[in-house]
């Protein structure tokens, strides 16, 4: 693409050097620039890579060694002679706005479905390909990986960079999808990741507190949401959670058209006649084109949720009651999300990766809902986030839990005892509860001392194959953890 026509996007820009020739590649990570590439200087974290610089400037005269044409920069500084430097308030608005450009807009070529909020976002984009797949071939962008027609690929965040998604919507276009369903991190929205894209769907499962470790606050963790609602259109749709205090907020900050989902308040759709077990799920679906009997294989009132969330997407879309219905009683699997360990023992496991307050009070309420013996519960909170949580996720597990057992999570640099100090101060009566740092020992020990009819539950890492300590990150996955252990008792 012709270097001035993606200056000319940036309205704000000063500019020193000349803008002619081509660029080949916009990119944001030094070690991928080529020559005749353009380098726009942001801060860098992705989850799954782990790489971390923080502050893309001082990696300039990498990215011009490499080959790089042109730069973006938002803190001026000297630049060598032939290298185009690009002076923006805002670096990473800029690399959405050129990524999108540069990539030709494909995601503008299929029908974009977002899915926003604290709790639900990955069961609800997998509901939404469920309920799509049907019909259509769809793409998946979300925590655990990308898919391109069912196909997974390798992902590095929720919400990918633009360049990085930009790049994964032509793979998807080029796999012959109509439709993409993607996670919206409060990240993606404040990172300016999802800048310039087009939906023709919003959806809001819910908010309660997380991720205060970087928002600082709940209002400012809420806006993030509210700027991805405000940014679809107004002939679009919105799915608003009216069973969660923040629904009239969302209400007022939609421009586009509202549908309504809930339990418990009055909705445009709804689940009546609910009823919980260890199998499934089954309710009846109450939507403005009809009823049906759902039959679903996902467990929990959590995912009556995500169900209603991904059935108005697909309404929005124009979907029939007959698709949605299929798309619902197909088997939906998601790594790590109530996800249970089976090998025909007498007691029930279950791997959760809730690890924010209301998340662990929604799986702890979906555990309880299919009546066991006892509820054992094996849960510890991480090192480097948000500290207000533990002591009150402390309280929750054991005023909900006859058994629990507090470990590990993934420490970082923190003192791992620190945190699990800070997760006691929470808990009344102990009487109830064990510390076991080691989480490998901590689950094997819950599923030893479980018994016919018991739930043992695992909760805060999920689909992670990690484990990141003080001075490494070693392999670890709980439901790996957890089949072996069931393995050992049934021996």
């Amino acid at each position: 693409m012709k270097m001035n026509e993606l200056a000319a996007l940036l309205a704000d820009a000063r500019i020193s050097g000349t803008l002619d020739g081509n660029i080949s590649g916009v990119v944001y990570d030094p070690l991928r620039v080529k020559p005749g590439y353009l380098y726009v200087a942001i801060n860098i974290y992705t989850q799954l890579d782990k790489i971390e610089i923080p502050d893309g400037h001082d990696h300039v005269d990498k990215a011009v060694a490499a080959g790089a044409r042109a730069v973006v920069l938002q803190r001026d500084m000297a630049v060598p002679d032939g290298v185009t430097k690009i002076l923006v308030p805002d670096s990473r608005a800029a690399l959405a706005v050129m990524a999108g450009a540069f990539y030709g807009h494909p995601s503008r070529k299929m029908k974009l479905i977002g899915v926003t909020g604290t709790n639900g976002k990955t069961t609800t984009a997998h509901v939404v390909e469920s309920i799509l797949g049907v019909r259509h071939r769809v793409g998946l962008m979300g925590t655990l990986y990308y898919k391109v027609a069912g196909e997974i690929r390798k992902s590095k965040d929720t919400t990918p960079e633009p360049s990085d998604l930009q790049e994964i919507f032509n793979q998807m276009l080029d796999g012959r999808c109509s439709h993409v369903v993607m996670e919206v991190s409060s990240h993606g929205v404040d990172f300016h990741r999802v800048d310039g894209l087009e939906y023709e769907a919003g959806a809001w499962t819910n908010l309660t507190q997380d991720h205060l470790d970087y928002h600082k606050t709940m209002e400012a963790y809420r806006e993030c949401k509210l700027k991805f609602f405000r940014s679809i259109a107004p002939d679009k749709h919105v799915l608003i959670n009216m069973d969660d205090p923040s629904a009239g907020l969302f209400a007022e900050a939609a421009r586009a058209r509202v549908i309504t989902f809930g339990i418990h308040n009055k909705a445009d759709i709804m689940a009546r006649d609910i009823e919980y077990s260890v199998g499934g799920t089954e309710f009846t679906l109450v939507t403005p084109a009809g009823e049906a009997v759902i039959k679903s294989r996902l467990r929990g009132q959590f995912n009556v949720y995500n169900s209603l969330t991904g059935a108005g997407c697909c309404l929005a879309l124009d979907e029939s009651l007959e698709t949605i219905k299929a798309g619902l009683e197909r088997s939906i699997v998601v790594a790590g999300r109530f996800q249970p360990v089976e090998r025909g023992q007498d007691f029930v496991v279950i791997v959760d990766y809730a690890h924010t307050p209301d998340g662990l009070v929604k799986v702890l309420a979906a555990a309880r809902a299919t009546n066991p013996k006892r509820l054992i519960t094996v849960f510890g909170c991480g090192g480097d986030r948000d500290a207000t949580k533990r002591p009150i996720m402390g309280q929750i597990a054991a005023d909900r839990s006859d058994r629990v057992i507090v470990t590990d999570d993934n420490p970082r640099t923190e003192d791992p005892e620190v945190i699990m100090q800070n997760i006691l101060a929470g808990i009344k009566d102990r009487g109830h509860v064990g510390v076991i740092h080691d989480r490998h020992e901590a689950i094997g020990h819950a599923i030893a001392m479980a018994q016919p009819g018991d739930l043992v539950l695992i909760a805060g890492k999920g689909h992670e194959t990690t484990q990141t300590l003080k001075d490494r990150t070693i392999e670890f996955n709980d439901f790996k953890v957890a089949d072996e252990a069931v393995a050992r008792i049934l021996a």
